[in-house]
């Protein structure tokens, strides 16, 4: 999961404008984030108990919009996978300046 970057993930959320802010899943959704926003500690754990195997941006791309969203809105605080991505990539950037 380390290994999967966010760039074009977070491009989505048109938060980070510059092509050299690329940052790790586990970068963006830290253990904080994940504890106030989720029931569960990591994206990892998130992803797998929606059934969800992430080992790449490949796997990620393959997720449905329509099962991801489903999960998130069951399990989160969040209606939609991009309402949670645009929080994180918010708080990332908040953070980091």
């Amino acid at each position: 999961m380390e290994n999967i970057r966010c760039d074009n993930i977070v491009d989505e959320s048109n938060s980070l404008q510059n092509p050299q802010d690329s940052i790790s899943f586990t970068e963006l959704f830290t253990t904080e984030f994940m504890k106030l926003y989720t029931q569960y500690e990591s994206i990892e754990d998130l992803l797998s108990s929606g059934g969800f195997e992430v080992n790449s941006e490949e796997d990620y791309e393959a997720i449905s919009d329509e099962d991801i969203d489903a999960h998130v809105s069951k399990t989160t605080n969040f209606s939609s996978w991009r309402e949670m991505l645009t929080e994180a990539v918010d708080a990332y950037t908040d953070f980091e300046h």
